[in-house]
């Protein structure tokens, strides 16, 4: 087995072990009946439809410009939901360095 065979095998295994803990995190609601996704404690929200497209073209920095913490950033002069500290590095907002995994908004977050 080649060395590029062997990295893109621990590569894939890695996405497949964090695709598998995001849902055992409780990433995504279920719709309910009448269609409004519903949560259970610690899952996250859908983003709104009023955001199409905007982690497609913005990426993370799309979301933190209003929900992430840092002195070019407002959350409150957004009126968007500030990030958890559990988004951010070492669990502290002050570090104001999203952790890793936690870039990937549209894995828990998918359009509404």
């Amino acid at each position: 087995m080649g060395m590029g065979t062997k990295a893109a095998r621990a590569a894939a295994m890695g996405a497949m072990a964090l695709t598998m803990a995001l849902a055992a995190a409780g990433c995504g609601g279920a719709p309910s009946a009448g269609g409004a996704a519903e949560y259970g404690p610690g899952e996250p929200p859908l983003m709104s439809a009023s955001h199409q497209g905007r982690y497609e073209s913005l990426g993370m920095a799309g979301c933190y410009g209003c929900h992430g913490a840092n002195e070019a950033t407002d959350h409150m002069l957004a009126a968007a939901p500030a990030l958890p500290a559990d988004h951010y590095v070492d669990g502290d907002v002050a570090t104001f360095e999203v952790f890793g995994p936690r870039g990937e908004c549209i894995t828990c977050h998918p359009q509404g």
